[in-house]
């Protein structure tokens, strides 16, 4: 019985997902933009997303709640950016190591294309802007495919390792750059989060010797 227990939360633990460091899920859309801004015009305070026709509420894709972020706009740098001191979140960013976030790009001309994610740029107390590495993804499409999805995780503790300890009170701002093909001007974000090192699967391997132990 007992075995069986410790099978179960297991489980429990492999399909169990929290979402407490999401800072980006849109629900509001389009009259809460969570707090995120459009840097494109290049001013210091940036313009709410929501104010802005080229960013709306999308419902027909989504991994999280029942919509997700549509950003539409021909070319390259566009910048979506959320400021975390404007919503408290510089302390959870400080405490955790990954940004996640699921993007999509629709095939819009069905003849294929692509979208892009330049790059994900961190600027901060301490920190020079520039890109965090292994924030670059190129989407591509092909003939008859529908929407591609992407799930991407990137790793930013050497860039918060230079972030001084006055960023907790300071500033520390995450532009994402993102560039398209011009047909298929669509890219669709949602899930943003931070995560920390992940413990799960320690714990099921602590839990999965328990159990090889217990049926020897």
């Amino acid at each position: 019985m007992r075995n069986k227990i410790v099978t179960i939360l297991l489980a429990i633990a492999l399909t169990s997902v929290s979402y407490a460091g999401v800072v980006g899920n849109w629900e509001g859309m389009p009259t809460s933009g969570d707090g995120w801004i459009d840097w494109s015009n290049n001013s210091g305070a940036g313009v709410p997303i929501q104010t802005l026709s080229k960013y709306t509420a999308n419902t027909d894709w989504h991994t999280l709640g029942s919509q997700s972020l549509e950003l539409t706009q021909n070319g390259w740098a566009q910048t979506l950016s959320i400021k975390l001191e404007y919503l408290g979140k510089n302390s959870e960013f400080l405490d955790n190591k990954y940004i996640e976030f699921d993007v999509a790009v629709p095939n819009l001309g069905g003849a294929g294309g692509w979208g892009k994610i330049e790059n994900v740029s961190l600027n901060a107390s301490g920190f020079s802007f520039a890109s965090l590495p292994s924030s670059t993804q190129m989407i591509g499409l092909w003939a008859g495919s529908g929407t591609v999805v992407k799930h991407m995780k990137i790793d930013y503790s050497a860039a918060k390792a230079l972030v001084t300890a006055t960023a907790t009170s300071g500033y520390i701002e995450l532009v994402f750059t993102t560039n398209n093909d011009s047909l298929n001007n669509e890219i669709l974000f949602d899930n943003f989060q931070f995560t920390p090192e992940p413990a799960t699967m320690a714990l099921l391997g602590l839990g999965g010797l328990a159990l090889i132990r217990r049926k020897r």
